[in-house]
């Protein structure tokens, strides 16, 4: 098959219509990844053995579990039980508490390496359980972890292309949308690759310059 440039241009806002809901997925499932990774962590240290159990439960379920097991439970098996959720939701959801449990143990990492003396001289200087957590340990924590929380959330972007699985037109949905209606796979695989690679590469600068701050 050769490769045909009139094609490629004509099927070019098709797939940039893909590119913009897969950035959609991605921010939406960071943001839960990230906030509440961070409640897990902080769950997982201040309570007690109930809430240390039940961190560890939700913890090992989600890591252990693959993603499109979980896609296509909230997909098909859910609104068996009345719970109906758009496939976007699903996936944003799905995406959001797996990687928000592979975030937890970073943050958590991050928490319990912080020096004792910390949070010694907090205590002294008078302050609550709650502002040591909200203005000292957590801020250094984030910090500490952030070149990890990148990269995960670099890895999420990536694993958007599963939600095609459940419908979700993500940037592999369309091209697989244009292959079956044109039977031509050459242009939209290789321009998904393409804009995948491209849409990286903010990631992987910023994971750079993380990692160069905390060498």
């Amino acid at each position: 098959m050769i490769w045909d440039w009139a094609f490629a241009l004509r099927i070019l806002p098709d797939l940039m219509e893909g590119v913009w809901i897969t950035v959609l997925v991605t921010l939406a499932s960071a943001i839960i990844a990230l906030v509440g990774g961070l409640a897990l962590a902080v769950l997982s240290l201040t309570t007690g053995w109930v809430g240390r159990l039940f961190a560890r439960a939700l913890l090992d379920l989600l890591r252990g579990i693959p993603i499109l097991v979980l896609l296509f439970f909230g997909f098909y098996a859910l609104p068996q039980y009345g719970i109906t959720l758009s496939a976007f939701a699903i996936g944003v959801v799905v995406l959001g508490l797996v990687y928000g449990a592979f975030c937890s143990e970073v943050y958590r990492g991050a928490l319990i390496t912080i020096p004792q003396g910390l949070r010694d001289a907090s205590v002294a200087l008078g302050l609550t359980p709650w502002v040591m957590w909200r203005r000292v340990l957590i801020p250094l924590a984030v910090r500490n972890s952030l070149p990890a929380l990148i990269n995960y959330v670099l890895v999420l972007y990536r694993q958007s292309a599963l939600l095609f699985a459940i419908g979700v037109p993500v940037l592999l949905a369309r091209a697989q949308m244009v292959g079956y209606q044109s039977f031509r796979y050459l242009e939209p695989y290789t321009m998904a690759g393409l804009l995948y690679l491209l849409l990286n590469l903010p990631f992987i600068y910023l994971l750079v310059r993380l990692q160069a701050r905390h060498g």
